[in-house]
């Protein structure tokens, strides 16, 4: 899937209004964004990457009350950053050499002048826009849905491909090596890549690959960007016969994440959501399990847009078109995809045709949630 330029157009437009009333709420004159997840956002997809290791891009946006836009790079990147990822997107250019760093620092000041102004980098003389940014990020457009919707295609179908062809012996670096290259084939590029096996599966909630060999089960999890956008999922690979009590906590976890995917509902607090998952742990035998490890929350251009807590503010409440992406998990089991919030009802964007499926019985309704891949 290709950007549509004129989709991506009346999205940037979509985000232009929504920086424009948050700087009349909070009277601003400019805000600056420099951080990936921000120009992906604010761009409708493009990037401003150069350096995987950083959060922060190589080229700022500068967002006016006035309506004016401009793109702030350096030389090295300017034609780039304009002809392949900005061009026709009403951006003016402001750049400078890279070799003169008191240029660009110059160059900024006058971007902003003497008004208040905001970032999201630390720009000085700027406030803290970056808290103010998750909710108007985390309302998706419909433009937004449909690259979701090809980005979880892309992922779920990725992961259980690496997945079906593991085998006894290969290194859990292997198999993150596999899941890489069958991402970056699509031009989908991993953000957080974990593999286990064995007795680091029951040891550990993140576990990043190692040299550790795979005897006899293997967990792979996968967080995957593409136009900024964020989908997580995971996916377990069994060698013979599950035991009796790894099965008790497999199906534990699937109801788990039957219950957060059923409970997201329109108007419902994210901590009321996280409430009913706890009662499910308990339920199922396992009540303190939820502490060990994070239980995720919405999603979109950040792995996780925030991680939903008892803390989490009430008022803080589940939306239509938004994306979630919970992760229950049991040691040595768990259960992830990114799912949207539709008016419609749950849908689950990282499935993975042809997976063998748990399925789960809650208040007269049905879910299928990913088994275990058993192989021989």
């Amino acid at each position: 899937m290709t950007l549509n330029r004129a989709a991506q157009s009346d999205e940037v437009l979509e985000k232009r209004s929504r920086l424009t009333h948050l700087m009349n709420e909070r009277d601003l004159e400019t805000i600056v964004l420099s951080r990936r997840h921000n120009f992906s956002w604010a761009t409708g997809g493009a990037d401003n990457h150069v350096r995987h290791a950083s959060d922060l891009g190589v080229a700022s946006l500068v967002f006016y009350r006035d309506g004016r836009k401009v793109a702030f790079t350096s030389n090295i990147e300017a034609q780039r950053i304009m002809t392949e990822e900005l061009e026709g997107l009403g951006f003016e250019l402001r750049e400078t050499p890279w070799y003169a760093p008191q240029e660009r620092s110059e160059a900024l000041r006058d971007l902003l002048g003497s008004s208040r102004a905001a970032s999201d980098d630390g720009t000085p003389g700027t406030e803290d826009i970056e808290p103010h940014l998750p909710w108007l990020r985390m309302k998706l457009t419909d433009h937004e849905l449909k690259k979701y919707r090809w980005l979880g295609k892309a992922a779920g179908r990725g992961v259980a491909e690496v997945c079906r062809k593991i085998r006894k012996g290969v290194t859990e670096e292997e198999i993150a090596g596999c899941l890489f290259a069958a991402m970056q084939k699509q031009s989908v590029k991993p953000t957080v890549l974990l593999v286990a096996a064995d007795d680091r599966l029951l040891k550990y909630r993140h576990p990043i690959p190692t040299q550790a060999k795979v005897k006899r089960a293997v967990m792979v999890v996968l967080c995957a960007r593409r136009w900024g956008l964020i989908c997580s999922v995971t996916r377990l690979v069994h060698f013979g016969k599950l035991s009796p009590e790894l099965k008790r906590k497999h199906e534990a976890v699937a109801y788990v994440d039957a219950v957060f995917i059923d409970r997201s509902r329109p108007g419902t607090p994210f901590v009321g959501v996280l409430e009913q998952a706890r009662k499910a742990y308990a339920e199922r035998g396992f009540a303190d399990e939820w502490k060990l490890h994070h239980q995720g929350g919405p999603t979109g251009y950040l792995e996780r847009e925030f991680t939903v807590n008892p803390e989490t503010p009430r008022d803080q409440c589940v939306e239509t078109n938004m994306a979630l992406a919970w992760n229950p998990s049991i040691a040595g089991t768990k259960s992830e995809d990114t799912v949207l919030v539709t008016a419609k009802g749950p849908e689950v964007i990282t499935a993975s045709p042809g997976w063998p499926a748990l399925k789960v019985a809650l208040d007269g309704k049905a879910f299928q949630r990913p088994d275990w891949l058993i192989k021989h």
